[in-house]
């Protein structure tokens, strides 16, 4: 982890935007409200970087007073919407279409890591046809799609290639 977040705070201060640390008991109030416990990974990382803006690819942290934090996310994605997710899914980052990349917070994997999943939100589900796991765990897709993908096409200062 140490390592993916000396990566990202390589990127220029005018294409980054972070969130300051978390010293509180946000988390884990988030945890016990909605009845899940979210990934080790994750929470290390919010802990550290309370969600992050890079480029066009954002990470949401956790900050009611934000509308775009996931305990207001989470909060639509499950009770205000046509299709709600999974009560454990947890939505922390969006493709920019109304869909989300969502922490699958139940469906642990023989190593231990819990999945990340892509939501279609206009898509209805079933047991049979369940979102797509996209990766094997937070860190795993913060290495892919935000630093890889990004990294391709764009330099640290956010000028092209």
């Amino acid at each position: 982890m140490e390592n993916l977040i000396k990566e990202l705070l390589k990127f220029s201060d005018d294409i980054l935007e972070i969130g300051s640390t978390i010293d509180d008991n946000r988390i884990e109030d988030f945890e016990q409200q909605r009845n899940l416990t979210l990934p080790l990974d994750f929470k290390q990382f919010v802990k550290r970087i309370n969600g992050f803006s890079l480029m066009g690819t954002e990470v949401y942290g956790f900050d009611k007073d934000k509308v775009n934090a996931i305990e207001n996310i989470y909060y639509r994605e499950h009770f205000e919407v046509r299709m709600p997710q999974y009560s454990y899914l947890v939505p922390f980052s969006p493709d920019g279409r109304g869909n989300f990349y969502c922490l699958d917070t139940v469906n642990q994997l023989e190593n231990g890591d819990f999945p990340i999943v892509f939501w279609v939100s206009n898509y209805e589900y079933t047991k049979e046809d369940s979102p797509e796991v996209t990766h094997n765990n937070f860190l795993d897709w913060v290495q892919e799609i935000v630093l890889d993908w990004i990294l391709e096409d764009y330099n640290y200062d956010g000028s092209e290639k």
